[in-house]
């Protein structure tokens, strides 16, 4: 070590010249380097001040006084410098003080060479290993005094050694008023829900020699006698041959977990009863999807009697009808068709409410949309219109599922701009990373969208029945559908300036796990 590859330096107080001189010459020659010599407590100071030795040797009496004691505790408090005191006889008071200033160590008059070696050699590495303790002893105690836990120690008789500032708080205990209390004095402990008193877990700690951790309804009667709730955790120190010396207790306010626990329950509740209420909108969608089939089971046959009574009528006795039986018999003709068409939009809206498997495959669009496209135009009373459709990107979804929805607003399409002299419908795309932006446009009469805010909820309807007949359930199965899909859809229309529609698909494989694509590309939040 560095103390022994040089000369330990020493300074000797005594207040005998003689025993003084003998003494340096004995340092010397035991291999020691003396720093200095004082007489009195004031020189003593001044010495080591200006030396700055490795020890001092110093009488605890001087001129008769015990000014060595004031001495050797200014050199080890002031100047960290170990003090070894000479003594020949003293009383116990001076004993006992000069026990308060610490020395590195006693030798008694007369004393021999191989005595003084030992001590001036243990002195300086005794010190310095009490330097390292007491550096770890204030790292400890910062550190322990600092952190957010509330942290007790105790000896190995359950009595408080070291409360820190966040224990402090939690009990209303200050250190000095707690430091020699039993830890059940300081830490009292309740049951929250029942109200009965427990042992405090140091206790316990040191009692079993185990780890103490208390349950989660505990409280902390503090000083004041407010209940906070806690966290506790004991647990037994334990030195190298097995002996218990003491006990550590760390303590957590528990509000923030009791509070996350209440709101968790809460959600759990929550949960439940929406769970309960989708299980009975379920049951009551299943009834009424039953009850939608019945009734267009039902009602189907004497709507086809009419129609096809209606026209049998009108083939073979149109003729002899006058204007207004010719307008009558077209009503009857008109509606019953109009209310086919109703039961059969109502049973279909019925049916896309309940959750049906999405088979996830890459679909051809542009193909879908002109094939749709075809359908439409096939049907009767359809007016010609100019169709474009422009290079459309492939997208992952059901195919048929995308097929209705090109279908009710490709027919929407041809609706609405049936009145046009040249009806213009196209449809057309902007591809994005994780979905496709597609869109349907025609050129008819539009709609103010600032008053069709419900423009995709079911049975709403912005235009006459005279004008266009529609039950409004097709664009609400629209949104339906383009929102299993994990897509949006919007609208940009003006009255009287036609109408587009925009759909988002995936532009690639959803997750097989969680079914998701990712953040909807090309459209407006």
């Amino acid at each position: 070590m560095a103390h022994l590859q040089r000369k330990i330096r020493v300074l000797v107080v005594e207040d005998e010249i003689v025993v003084s001189e003998d003494l340096q010459q004995r340092l010397v020659t035991l291999g020691f380097e003396v720093t200095g010599a004082a007489d009195t407590a004031s020189e003593a100071i001044r010495a080591a001040t200006s030396t700055a030795p490795d020890v001092a040797l110093m009488d605890i009496m001087l001129h008769g006084r015990p000014e060595g004691i004031d001495a050797a505790e200014h050199l080890r408090t002031k100047l960290d410098i170990p003090v070894i005191f000479l003594t020949a006889h003293s009383d116990s008071a001076t004993l006992k003080r000069a026990k308060l200033t610490d020395p590195a160590g006693y030798i008694v008059k007369p004393f021999d060479d191989s005595q003084l070696r030992v001590a001036l050699e243990l002195a300086p590495v005794r010190h310095e290993m009490e330097r390292k303790a007491q550096r770890v002893n204030r790292w400890m105690t910062s550190m322990l005094t600092f952190i957010g836990d509330g942290v007790i120690a105790t000896n190995c008789r359950s009595e408080i050694l070291f409360l820190n500032s966040a224990a402090e708080k939690l009990t209303g205990w200050t250190q000095d008023d707690a430091v020699g209390k039993r830890c059940s004095e300081v830490v009292r402990l309740v049951n929250r829900l029942t109200g009965q008193p427990l042992e405090d877990p140091a206790t316990r700690a040191l009692r079993h020699g185990l780890v103490i951790r208390l349950d989660p309804d505990i409280e902390l009667i503090s000083r004041t006698g407010a209940k906070r709730c806690v966290d506790d955790t004991a647990t037994p120190i334990v030195d190298d041959a097995g002996k218990v010396l003491g006990a550590v207790l760390v303590m957590v306010d528990a509000a923030e977990r009791i509070a996350a626990q209440t709101r968790e329950q809460d959600l759990m509740r929550k949960v439940a009863k929406l769970q309960a209420e989708m299980e009975k909108h379920e049951v009551l969608g299943a009834e009424l999807e039953a009850f939608g089939t019945a009734a267009s089971r039902d009602l189907h046959p004497p709507l086809l009697v009419i129609a096809s009574l209606s026209g049998l009528l009108a083939d073979k006795y149109r003729e002899r009808l006058d204007a207004s039986g010719k307008q009558f018999l077209d009503r009857v003709r008109l509606n019953a068709r109009q209310m086919n068409v109703m039961l059969e939009d109502y049973l279909r809206f019925l049916k896309s409410t309940r959750e049906q498997p999405i088979h996830f495959v890459p679909v051809n669009v542009k193909e879908l949309a002109e094939a749709v496209f075809a359908d439409l135009a096939a049907e009767g009373g359809r007016r010609s219109s100019q169709f474009t459709c422009h290079a459309l990107p492939r997208a992952w979804g059901d195919e048929v599922m995308i097929r209705e929805v090109l279908s009710d607003l490709l027919d929407n399409a041809f609706k609405y701009s049936s009145r046009r002299e040249y009806p213009v419908l196209e449809v057309g795309a902007m591809p994005g990373r994780d979905f496709h932006t597609f869109f349907v446009r025609d050129n008819g009469v539009g709609v103010d969208l600032t008053l069709a805010t419900h423009l995709f909820e079911p049975f709403q309807r912005f235009h006459n029945a005279d004008e266009f007949f529609g039950t409004g359930v097709g664009l609400a199965i629209v949104r339906r559908i383009v929102k299993c899909h994990g897509g949006r859809i919007w609208a940009e229309s003006r009255v009287d300036s036609g109408a587009t529609f925009f759909f988002t698909l995936p532009a690639r494989e959803p997750d097989r796990q969680t079914g998701e694509v990712g953040m909807t590309a090309s459209s407006p939040q």
